[in-house]
């Protein structure tokens, strides 16, 4: 055989593989219509960049790494209100969730809140000046249970909103949880406006969720910090330090124990945002489970001492499990009213009422210690 000279036949090939291509996105586009044509091509290459760059891209990139879908949307709607007699305090509330996630799918909520505690407080007055110090504190136990069906689409969620059937659709799974809030303030006012003053709430809860054939235990906790200060001209408040929502779960199936997640949830990069984390750890891996018996031995819930055995299997979550964060754009309307007399022993009501939508902005994971991951398959 004779070599031929093949300079140029790589180029010519490409450019004819290319007119044949616009030749029959021309035709499709005539069926179907340019936009829409426009929009697969836009969409087929950010997969293709995405594929590239080593991301989660489409549904099965997600499951192939073990991740489930993410939470693109959720709204909740709630109301709430508090009885002060005394010092006694009685409540209740409940709050309805539906939650859409990247697969169509949507999981909606209801909980329920029942809940008691105590009210003190002490203060001092200066009549003529109007100025009043004074410092209070509360301690309210609760008790929440709640049920959450799973819809394929929203549609369905839809009609099972609209028809009120939680009575007669069967949940997928129940949760039931133990809970205590503690409030304390400490405040200057001056004719009834506030001077000064500094607030702080720390929240602590265990629970179970039960469902679909699997069992978690939870404990979560909460701390925050906020002070407020009047100057000439500027009236500011300083959030303090603040761990937002910290939870630990254990979840366990007919094989035993499976997983242990670590949720957590703090403020956002800008404001109006917030952003969620959750490391898993797989226990059905031998490794795994060595790493985390001195903690899976400890009944809940936990005592102080186990701090150090709970900090050694997030690190390990992180290190070698499954890691995703996620950032919303949250519009809060949320709003609450207090109204408080003295009709020879002391009233107050508290009312709120839960208002708040949240959407996903950004998602990523990083999958048994890869580097990070976009979640692209949420947000494309």
């Amino acid at each position: 055989m004779h070599p031929r000279d093949r300079t140029g036949q790589a180029t010519a090939e490409y450019a004819a593989l290319l007119a044949l291509v616009a030749l029959a996105l021309a035709g499709a586009g005539a069926l179907v219509g340019l936009h829409t044509i426009g929009d697969v091509v836009a969409a087929t290459v950010r997969t293709g960049i995405c594929i590239v760059g080593g991301d989660v891209c489409r549904a099965s990139d997600a499951k192939a790494a073990g991740l489930e879908p993410c939470t693109v949307g959720e709204r909740a709607l709630g109301r709430g209100l508090t009885l002060t007699i005394a010092s006694i305090r009685f409540g209740s509330g409940d709050e309805w969730t539906a939650a859409t996630r990247s697969d169509g799918s949507v999981l909606v909520t209801k909980a329920r809140r029942r809940s008691g505690g105590v009210a003190a407080g002490v203060g001092i007055q200066a009549s003529p000046l109007g100025l009043e110090f004074g410092v209070k504190g509360k301690v309210d136990f609760a008790i929440g249970t709640g049920s959450g069906w799973e819809f394929p689409d929203a549609a369905s969620a839809a009609r099972f909103l609209t028809r009120h059937d939680e009575d007669r659709l069967p949940p997928a799974w129940r949760f039931g949880e133990a809970s205590e809030l503690l409030t304390g303030s400490a405040g200057v006012k001056v004719g009834g406006a506030t001077l000064t003053g500094v607030e702080a709430t720390a929240e602590g809860a265990a629970g179970a969720r039960v469902g679909r054939g699997r069992t978690t235990l939870y404990v979560r906790a909460r701390l925050d910090s906020k002070a407020k200060a009047w100057m000439p001209g500027n009236n500011r408040t300083a959030h303090g330090p603040s761990t937002g929502d910290v939870m630990t779960e254990i979840t366990s199936d007919a094989g035993g124990v499976r997983e242990v997640a670590f949720r957590t949830a703090e403020r956002g990069p800008r404001p109006g945002q917030v952003t969620e984390w959750v490391a898993r750890l797989d226990l059905r891996d031998p490794a795994n489970r060595a790493a985390a018996e001195p903690l899976l031995s400890r009944r809940l819930p936990w005592p102080p001492g186990v701090l150090s055995d709970l900090r050694a299997v997030a690190l390990r979550s992180v290190q070698v499990g499954t890691v995703e964060r996620a950032v919303y754009a949250v519009h809060d309307e949320s709003e609450g009213f207090e109204l408080a007399a003295r009709l020879g022993i002391a009233f107050g009501i508290d009312a709120d009422r839960v208002d708040v939508d949240k959407r996903l902005l950004a998602a990523s994971a990083w999958t048994q210690g890869s580097q990070e991951r976009m979640r692209e398959d949420c947000v494309m």
